[in-house]
């Protein structure tokens, strides 16, 4: 009896195994959200990794995480790195590109919990009376976060923050805007 719960328990995890080693490499997770504001106005939110910590919803998920911001204010080389004993861990964030009203890319580097990199991106459309703002971050699922993805809605909880930070941003451009 013990001897068919052992094969049992290996072939659900071989299965398990090679099902998340069978999920995607690439991960993609966006949300995008109409703020009624220009591209101007929200540009030096997003650009500014200062003015951008105003908005992000890391500081309410980890408010104890130590922020040092290096290189220029705004733009290509702004950086922000963290170090929190909490929910942010260790990394970085690097703004690779810069291109004026319209996006911002920038280089995430995880070193704890885990050492991991990823490309995210806020970019601008304008619209008739509004801007569509996306935000989105892509990079390589390691085997064990495809595995850990099995159990975890990751695209959920990354997207529930991307919202949340959103709606702050929306929220605090708005009330600057002249004529809101």
């Amino acid at each position: 009896m013990l001897k068919k719960i052992l094969i049992g328990f290996i072939v659900l995890v071989g299965v398990l195994f090679t099902y998340a080693a069978l999920r995607p490499a690439q991960m993609l997770i966006s949300r995008e959200m109409l703020i009624n504001a220009s591209p101007e106005a929200l540009f030096p939110y997003i650009n500014n990794s200062k003015k951008a910590y105003e908005w992000m919803p890391w500081q309410e998920s980890d408010p104890d995480a130590k922020i040092v911001y290096s290189g220029p204010d705004e733009g290509l080389g702004s950086k922000s790195s963290w170090e929190s004993k909490g929910q942010m861990g260790v990394g970085e964030a690097l703004v690779v590109e810069s291109t004026a009203n319209q996006s911002v890319k920038t280089q995430l580097s995880y070193t704890k919990p885990f050492a991991m990199s990823q490309l995210a991106e806020i970019s601008l459309t304008p619209l008739e009376s509004a801007t569509k703002v996306k935000w989105s971050v892509n990079g390589h699922n390691t085997f064990l976060f495809r595995l850990i993805g099995i159990f975890m809605d990751c695209d959920k909880m990354v997207g529930d923050q991307f919202e949340k930070g959103l709606l702050k941003l929306k929220n605090l451009v708005e009330t600057k805007t002249p004529g809101k």
